[in-house]
């Protein structure tokens, strides 16, 4: 089988801990090269994952003509730059959600670059991929608890022992909206099949220098349907998702945690059943899915046009919402 050869941009614990191993586990892919800028960073990391070749420069692994995509988990602020670097230089490129940091017109900026160049983009929420994530869908839309009537999403855990966490750098765009409040906008839109028309959040703490450490959403369907979300970078940890519908609900505990032993909480009239279900390797086959697309001449699965731009739109509204006290229409 051909293979994608694949360039790491950066040695985050992210790409360490879940796409390098994915990318080494992967039928269509292999790890071909790695960049820190930190020589001896990047050397130690070749080494330990079997890369063939390590750059002290991210430009230099660009230039590298071997490679055919890249995977970017650098912090935030750095993903327009190195996305339209990477664009530029024709390598495929797999970004670290959230696409943008800021905005979705940054957003518009690096699949311009992507599209002129002809390579493809793709933000990364491996989470998509997962096969009971899948299956959850396909109960929702079956119509198994009815209409939705309120999706309550929880994610959050407390980093204030990490030290120095680039989630708490506002100058790297970091805070909790960013960092895990992006999945519960994503898993709410993505259940309910559509995008919000209005957004109410608050931001319950900031930091000294702006960084939101928690936030709680409503979000407003025109469907007179509803999502309550809750993120927290400071909070004592809470990763479960709940579907209330006009005939049950669904509960899904730790979804976030996205551990091997998942299973749904369904309750039906009155009737309550522990389902199994089946997990996956989910960054290995957002992998896989990734590089078929660049094998196969395929679209991304998710398509930055209509998934991360819509993502980035709620995102930016909550932002707004809590900055000047208002509900946001979109």
């Amino acid at each position: 089988m051909t293979k994608v050869k694949w360039g790491i941009l950066g040695c985050a614990n992210i790409a360490r801990k879940a796409t390098i191993p994915a990318i080494l586990a992967a039928d269509n892919s292999e790890l071909y090269a790695v960049a820190s800028r930190s020589k001896k960073k990047a050397e130690s990391f070749a080494k330990e994952f079997g890369a063939e070749k390590y750059y002290d420069d991210y430009q230099k692994l660009l230039e590298d003509q071997n490679i055919e995509a890249v995977y970017i988990p650098l912090p935030n602020k750095l993903h327009k730059e190195w996305t339209i670097k990477a664009a530029e230089a024709g390598k495929n490129i797999l970004c670290e959600k959230p696409l943008s940091g800021s905005s979705k017109k940054e957003a518009e900026a690096m699949l311009k670059a992507a599209q002129e160049n002809d390579v493809l983009l793709m933000e990364g929420f491996m989470y998509r991929f997962q096969p009971f994530v899948i299956k959850l869908k396909e109960m929702v839309d079956k119509g198994v608890i009815g209409e939705i009537k309120e999706i309550k999403a929880n994610f959050a855990f407390d980093v204030s022992d990490r030290g120095q966490d680039l989630r708490l750098n506002a100058e790297l765009d970091g805070g909790a909206l960013n960092d895990i409040g992006c999945y519960t906008v994503n898993i709410a839109r993505y259940l309910m099949g559509e995008n919000p028309t209005k957004v109410a959040n608050f931001f319950e703490k900031e930091s000294a220098d702006g960084v939101d450490l928690s936030g709680s959403a409503t979000l407003y369907f025109a469907g007179g349907s509803f999502a309550s979300l809750y993120y927290s970078i400071m909070s004592y940890e809470e990763k479960d998702i709940e579907i209330i519908g006009t005939r049950g609900i669904i509960k899904v505990p730790g979804f976030f945690a996205w551990k091997d032993d998942n299973y749904f909480l369904v309750e039906q009239e009155g009737h309550k059943q522990k389902m199994p279900v089946e997990t996956g390797e989910q960054y290995r086959l957002e992998v896989e899915a990734f590089a078929d697309a660049i094998l196969n001449q395929k679209e991304v699965p998710l398509s930055v046009e209509e998934e991360s731009f819509a993502n980035l739109e709620v995102v930016e509204a909550m932002r707004k919402s809590a900055a000047e006290d208002v509900i946001v229409r979109l």
